[in-house]
This record gives structure tokens, C-alpha cells and sequence, in this order.
């Protein structure tokens, strides 16, 4: 389903209510929709010309990027600039996009992943996967919550076209409705879908998802999609969001179901701290250079968390690594700031 944002809408400075109904419905039932207008051009061509010259500066060195060894040749997973100009109140506080966000997570949404996804020309086929697990597992778990069957997603990636998206340029194929695969909950950590094609067959066929420029595609990111080739000449710039519910109060976007007593308490009075790795709690927000600060404060942030703390001199944000880790940069006390940099995280 695509959807127009329109003049009404940014004087309002949300969506209108019956289109996040249609697109809360979409996303349920399909496991998509696009939000076409959201960012401007000149925003998409700026951005767009940061990520090509990043591209260029992981391409000076002739080998596969981890990503790539593990998905298919030519797919990006690139981490943004996080200073100045680069960080675009269009994006990160764009009170439409997070209308959206709230409609379909909820109250209390938080950002949780600030990163770019890049389709070079010439680039191969990856298999079919999901991204995220159902986070209940039987119906009588969702019961418990008080949560529907097939369960709602806790998780919600958000997909920026800084140019058109098309089928040429390697769109990504979707299986629309395969995000409601409950034979998923059953499958050993790892499984994918391309090992099943009896039901490959059975929610095809799949679609592209194309994008305008400036367009938004969200998606419950455990639908089943994969990377295919780009076959124009030009890199395909995309960026990444993803926001998680409340509830899932892990810093990977998990629930926390044992978080109970002192823990429980703190977690609830400090909204920057998420359960880690360990059990332990830990700061949860992803991290950026001072200088991106005004563009979350530009305008209140309402009902999501833009989940962000700022860094200043010495300590400089290397956007190329541990886009994975949390904070979703590595922050270092100065030194090169590059894909290749040797200087430890501060």
C-alpha cells in the first residue's frame, strides 16, 4: 500500500488518523507500506552524495566487506555520517515519520538503529531471511500480554530512498504476508526461509519494494525479504531506522521478560538505560557528534524516543564501525575516523 503525505498533514504535523489506520492495517496484515513525500530532495541529494563518497572510501581496498562475506557481494551495510549537516531533522525528527512509528509501536517507540543499506552495481542475489524473531513464541504467550495471534511486531524498520528505488536498481523482494509465518517460532536460531520452499510457494509470489525519492517504506522486518541485483550503473543509497516498542526493553530490541525487582525500578525511572548482553543495564542510545544535537531537538519529540546522546572533542564518532554495537558507532578519543581506523573505541 502507498500513502501521500500531504499539505494537511505537515501543518497538523502528524498523519491523518485514518491513514495511520490504513497503515497500521497494512503493515498487519501485508508486512508493508510506503509513506511517499516525506524527505525533501535537496535533503535525499545531500545524504545521497555522503553515502556514494563513503562507498568510494570502503571500495579504495580490494576485499568483501564482513556483510558481504555473509549475505551476497555488493550489499552495503554502511554507517551514516553522525555530524552536521549530515544528520537531517527530516529525518531523525520528522514529526510525520513518527506518528507512523507511535500508531503502529505504540507510546514510548524508541530508535534503535541509525544505518545505511547500499546496493552496488553488479551485486548478487541474498538468500531469503527475516531480521527480527516473533517476540511470543505461542498463542498462550500472547495471551498472557494481552497481545493478539498472529502477534503484532514489537520491531519496525523504516526504509528512506535517497534516490528512486526501483527494480533496476535493486529493490528489495518481499514475500508480503510472510511476516505471519508461524512455523518461523518452531525454526532452530539461523534457519531461513530459502530451506522451506513449500512455503516460499506458498506466499509468493514475491513483490519489489520500490521507493520513491524521499519516500519511506516501512516494514515488520520479519517478513521475508532478500537483497537482489542491482543492474544500473549507480550505487543505490537507502537508509535504515529502526524503531522498537516499548516494551522491548533490551538494547537490541527484545523483550526483557526477566527484568523484575531494583532492576525492573531503575530501567523504568532512567529511559536512556536498556538491558544488556549480560543481564546487567547499561546506556542504551546510540551515539552522535555534538553538532547532530540540533537537529533532534528541533522539534519536540512527543511520544518516541529519539534515543540519542552527543559526544564531543576529543572524542570523535567513526561512523564506518560497530554499527552493530551499541551505540551503533565507535566513539574514539580522536584519531582516523575511517572504515580501516586502528584506533580503540574510547
Amino acid at each position: 500500500m502507498r500513502l501521500k503525505v500531504d499539505a494537511v498533514d505537515r501543518e497538523s504535523g502528524a498523519l491523518a488518523p485514518k491513514k495511520l489506520a490504513k497503515l497500521s492495517a497494512a503493515l498487519y496484515e501485508q508486512g508493508f507500506a510506503v509513506l511517499e513525500g516525506l524527505v525533501s530532495p535537496e535533503t535525499c541529494d545531500l545524504l545521497a552524495g555522503s553515502v556514494r563518497e563513503d562507498v568510494k572510501q570502503i571500495r579504495q581496498r580490494d576485499q568483501l566487506t564482513a556483510h558481504e562475506r555473509s549475505t551476497a557481494v555488493g550489499h552495503l551495510q554502511l554507517g551514516l555520517r553522525r555530524y552536521g549537516q549530515f544528520v537531517s531533522a527530516e529525518v531523525v525528527a520528522n514529526p510525520l515519520l513518527e506518528s507512523a512509528v507511535a500508531a503502529v509501536l505504540g507510546d514510548g517507540a524508541w530508535l534503535g538503529f541509525y544505518n545505511g543499506n547500499v546496493n552496488c552495481p553488479g551485486s548478487g542475489h541474498q538468500p531469503w531471511h527475516f531480521d527480527r524473531p516473533w517476540s511470543w513464541k505461542t498463542p498462550a504467550e500472547a495471551r498472557a500480554d494481552s497481545v493478539a495471534w498472529p502477534p503484532p511486531t514489537t520491531t519496525l524498520s523504516c526504509s528512506l530512498a535517497l534516490t528512486d528505488i526501483t527494480a533496476a536498481t535493486g529493490a528489495t523482494e518481499v514475500f508480503p504476508g510472510s511476516h505471519r509465518e508461524a512455523a518461523v517460532v518452531d525454526w532452530p536460531r539461523g534457519e531461513r526461509p530459502q530451506n522451506h520452499p513449500d512455503l516460499l510457494d506458498a506466499w509468493g509470489p514475491a513483490v519489489a519494494m520500490e521507493i520513491p525519492k524521499g519516500g519511506v517504506c516501512l516494514r515488520d522486518p520479519r517478513m521475508w525479504h532478500r537483497g537482489v541485483p542491482n543492474r544500473s550503473r549507480v550505487v543505490r543509497p537507502m537508509m535504515a531506522l529502526t524503531y522498537h516498542a516499548a516494551r522491548a526493553r533490551h538494547w537490541r530490541g527484545l523483550l526483557a521478560r526477566d527484568l523484575r525487582g531494583a532492576l525492573a525500578a531503575r530501567c523504568e525511572a532512567d529511559p536512556t538505560l536498556r538491558v544488556l548482553d549480560d543481564g546487567e543495564l547499561g546506556d542504551g542510545r546510540l551515539v552522535f557528534d555534538e553538532s547532530a544535537r540540533e537537529a533532534f531537538e528541533s522539534s519536540p519529540a512527543g511520544s518516541v524516543d529519539r534515543n540519542a546522546r552527543f559526544v564531543a572533542e576529543p572524542q570523535v564518532v567513526n561512523h564506518f564501525l560497530d554499527a552493530h554495537l551499541r551505540g551503533g558507532a565507535r566513539v574514539q578519543n580522536g584519531g582516523e575516523v575511517g572504515p580501516w581506523s586502528h584506533t580503540p573505541a574510547a
